[in-house]
């Protein structure tokens, strides 16, 4: 048990530094590592969602007159109403097959911030294409505890202004794992050890802000990146391979 937690803690801090130095992170970093100490898949991912929001609360109260309040509504709604389903739909597959899918979708994320992140132009004027940022964030913040990716796409493109981008995008994962904890709820996601885990993780996310608030002006946003990115493709290809 010593271990479990001491690996939940340093985990905590690394991912909170990712998150604090980049802008997020936080869920794709840790699920490359949590799953294999956790009791189960299931576990891995409503820890990894509680710390992912605890990470988001805490930068969002230091930080709430930035958020751009008219950009979160259709995205939120949208991913709401597709991560219900996906929770409820999740309870009839496999730890392993889940684990699978989490590769796959490893490798599909790091070679599209690899090679796509500052090369393709998207707009989201439409409320069609904000629904399907929604849905497909939905899909990734149930399955894996990633709602990210999608996300970042849309926040990039519709908010210009560097701090309320972040702001706002931590806004969107403080919302997303709110909703996931209640969905979750009555699904086998929690056991009696979850507050535990999560007291553990979140004095890590303590750490990790702490940190990544001294080096967030002396490090290079872009090497931080590269570095996430690199470790999450060969994640991704060693869960794949097993």
């Amino acid at each position: 048990m010593f271990e479990m937690l001491l690996y939940i803690f340093l985990l905590s801090v690394c991912a909170s530094f990712v998150q604090r130095v980049s802008g997020f992170g936080f869920g794709i970093f840790i699920m490359m590592f949590l799953p294999y100490i956790m009791p189960s898949y299931y576990q891995a991912v409503a820890l990894s969602g509680i710390l992912s929001g605890t990470t988001a609360l805490f930068i969002v109260v230091r930080n709430f007159r930035h958020i751009c309040w008219r950009k979160i509504p259709v995205v939120l709604l949208s991913n709401v109403i597709v991560s219900y389903f996906v929770v409820r739909y999740m309870e009839n597959m496999s730890g392993e097959v889940l684990r699978r899918l989490l590769g796959a979708v490893l490798v599909a994320v790091a070679l599209y911030f690899i090679f796509f992140e500052n090369r393709m132009n998207l707009s989201f004027r439409s409320l069609w294409s904000r629904c399907a940022v929604g849905a497909v964030s939905g899909v990734m913040g149930a399955m894996f505890a990633m709602p990210g990716p999608a996300v970042v796409m849309y926040g990039v493109s519709a908010i210009r202004e560097k701090k309320q981008y972040v702001v706002t995008m931590q806004t969107f994962w403080l919302l997303f794992n709110l909703f996931y904890m209640l969905f979750r709820s009555g699904y086998g996601y929690y056991s009696s050890s979850t507050p535990l885990y999560w007291s553990v993780g979140a004095l890590g996310v303590v750490v990790g802000l702490a940190i990544g608030a001294l080096c967030f002006n002396s490090m290079s946003n872009t090497a931080v990146r590269k570095v996430v990115y690199a470790v999450m493709l060969a994640s991704g290809i060693a869960v794949l391979l097993k």
